[in-house]
């Protein structure tokens, strides 16, 4: 019996020391579906160029007979360029870790990945793919796209740095940075608003668009918050709606001329029959009067003025018109220079609002536009009656037929 046991032995031995000295590893029954896949490693035509015998005979019971030549990343070095020179080097690679997403002999994926490239970046990080919004790359498992998986000298590995990455696919971008303005978180790259791989938000916005905006703009938020009027599309949280936020070719970012971007809302301010325009407004400039975001004043307005119609004058109340208009104009009763609503040197504009009953300046002016010299209205509204005004301008003065008294004449000439 002991003949016989020890007549297997020397056998089995033999056999496996024929096998590797004839380096017939993948052939023999112990690793004859190392190389059963698409992609075979082009090292394994000679095992040993990776591992070397540190045990005769090969295989024995319990016992590694064999082990990687060296260092396992120096064994890929001698045949694969350094992937760990450049700035940002991928903790795996750092560590040498080449197995742990590619398998050394063969493979059905690209590059002997040991599974698809998403499904291996996603064992490590999870986190990315989770969202309402997916980025199309990351939806589509294409981390590659971006990151460069060994080494990069960019940030987050990635193959190039922002804005450039961005815009090799949303190219249309391209032109709209050379625009006047660019938005100063451009050059913090695209992921100071946007969430590279996915959101829970439209446009891949790391937060709603005001959120986003409130990051940096956060005195325009605390002044909302403390403000009686808000502006609809602020309160929304549309911040778009008025600015670009990108680029633009006008100031603040604004999608349009100041003009032209108000009055696209506000279409009823310049009816096309009213020719005699505020010059606030023909020089396009509706913030000299009105703050686009949240006022203390009712209509957004930047400076006190009164809301209803009489109102006794007192030097606050106007604050809004004398930011333009010189005070002088109401200040004294006989003038020969304040104002040219004079009737010799009677002063009219005092007349009309230095009482118990003064009228406003929107009483008789039309504030955006009138056909009628000096934004003179047509009509001003008394209970469910249009008053008349019926100004007529003449060389040194002009006339009015109001229903609120009977017709009168001034002239600045009068003696």
């Amino acid at each position: 019996m002991r003949h016989k046991i020890f007549f297997l032995a020397f056998f089995v031995s033999l056999s496996f020391s024929i096998c590797y000295a004839q380096n017939t590893c993948v052939n023999a029954q112990c690793h004859a579906t190392l190389l059963k896949a698409k992609n075979i490693h082009p090292a394994t035509d000679s095992c040993d160029s990776c591992h070397e015998s540190i045990a005769q005979p090969h295989p024995q019971p319990g016992k590694k007979t064999f082990k990687v030549a060296d260092n396992l990343a120096e064994v890929c070095a001698t045949c694969h360029d350094s992937v760990s020179s450049k700035k940002v080097v991928h903790p795996p690679v750092k560590e040498g870790s080449c197995t742990a997403c590619h398998d050394p002999h063969a493979s059905d994926q690209p590059k002997l990945l040991t599974s698809p490239i998403n499904e291996i970046c996603l064992s490590c990080h999870g986190d990315k793919t989770d969202f309402k919004v997916a980025h199309g790359p990351t939806a589509a498992g294409d981390c590659v796209t971006c990151h460069n998986p060994h080494q990069s000298d960019n940030e987050k590995l990635l193959v190039e740095a922002q804005p450039v990455i961005c815009l090799n696919c949303h190219g249309d971008l391209s032109d709209t940075l050379k625009m006047k303005v660019v938005h100063p978180a451009i050059d913090a790259g695209c992921t100071s608003c946007h969430n590279p791989h996915g959101s829970g938000f439209p446009h891949l916005l790391a937060a709603t668009g005001a959120g986003v905006c409130n990051d940096c703009h956060g005195d325009i938020q605390d002044n909302i918050q403390k403000a009686k009027v808000v502006h609809p599309p602020v309160a929304e949280g549309n911040c778009v709606k008025c600015h670009s936020p990108h680029a633009s070719d006008h100031p603040k970012m604004l999608a349009l001329e100041t003009r032209d971007l108000c009055l696209s809302c506000h279409t009823d301010i310049l009816p096309k029959d009213k020719t005699v325009i505020h010059p606030a407004i023909e020089q396009g400039d509706c913030t000299s009067c009105h703050n686009p975001h949240s006022s203390a004043q009712a209509n957004l307005l930047i400076a006190e003025y009164p809301g209803q119609k009489y109102t006794p004058y007192t030097d606050s109340e106007y604050e809004l018109c004398f930011t333009c208009h010189n005070r002088d104009l109401v200040q004294y009763p006989d003038t020969q220079f304040a104002t040219n609503f004079r009737d010799g040197n009677k002063n009219l504009h005092y007349v009309h609002v230095h009482q118990e009953k003064g009228r406003t300046c929107g009483f008789c002016h039309d504030i955006h536009a009138s056909k009628n010299p000096k934004l003179i209205k047509d009509t001003v509204p008394f209970g469910k009656w249009n008053l008349p005004i019926k100004f007529v301008k003449s060389e040194n003065g002009g006339s009015c037929s109001p229903g609120c008294h009977q017709p009168q004449k001034y002239d600045r000439k009068k003696s």
